[in-house]
């Protein structure tokens, strides 16, 4: 026995206990809230290609909230790349299904193939109804095609799922606009520059639909001719 027992032994026994211990903990301390944000400081602070890597590895540790943080920097380069991540994330949510049927589907897009694609998106919506990109992508195909009602009603499942789907927001705002509802429009881009305040596309819709609303106004509070008041 005393041979399993040796100084040098001994010295084997711990070092692999030390390399499975951290073998074990080192998953967890990726994860960590310590360092999804060390990784979103070098996002703020690192060249272009350190701020892609820090996205990557944010996305890959679940970096939503850091991701979500970026989204509100004054950079349109950090803000860029934290949109790109941010969809990485969202596409990864769900298993490996999901994902093939939504990277089909994008090929089918591609290759002009509109319904077989919409096909594709539809199957994917059905087998993982809680998947929100799924239901993000098929409203986008859904509004190229002047499906406009079927688009929005994907639009609010989506945001239902992921209220911090800025995409989805915006595919909303625009979809009110389409059928004359401005005021739900507004809210929706509203919602939207929660999330992405910088973005001028949306702040434009938004200013867009609040001028029209205050046009319209004093018309619908205006007195019927012969009404007494």
């Amino acid at each position: 026995m005393h041979r399993f027992f040796t100084p040098l032994c001994v010295r084997l026994y711990l070092l692999l206990a030390v390399c499975l211990a951290v073998n074990f903990a080192w998953p967890h301390a990726m994860r960590s809230e310590w360092n999804r944000e060390r990784l979103y400081r070098q996002m703020l602070a690192g060249t272009d290609k350190e701020r892609i890597a820090a996205a990557e590895q944010l996305v890959r540790h679940a970096g939503r909230e850091q991701l979500l943080k970026a989204l509100r920097s004054d950079s349109l380069s950090i803000r860029t790349v934290a949109i790109s991540a941010l969809f990485d994330l969202w596409m990864s949510s769900e298993d490996e299904e999901a994902e093939h049927i939504l990277r089909v589907a994008d090929s089918s897009i591609e290759r002009k193939n509109v319904k077989g694609a919409l096909n594709h998106l539809t199957r994917l919506t059905r087998t993982h109804p809680f998947f929100a990109e799924g239901w993000n992508r098929r409203a986008t195909l859904l509004w190229q095609l002047g499906q406009v009602e079927k688009a929005l009603a994907d639009c609010r499942k989506a945001v239902l799922l992921n209220p911090d789907h800025f995409a989805a927001w915006q595919g909303m705002g625009m979809c009110h606009i389409r059928l004359g509802d401005l005021t739900a429009a507004a809210k929706a881009f509203q919602n939207a520059l929660k999330l992405v305040p910088h973005d001028r596309g949306t702040l434009r819709n938004l200013q867009w639909c609040e001028e029209v609303l205050r046009r319209e106004k004093p018309k619908s509070n205006a007195v019927p001719v012969g009404e007494i008041v």
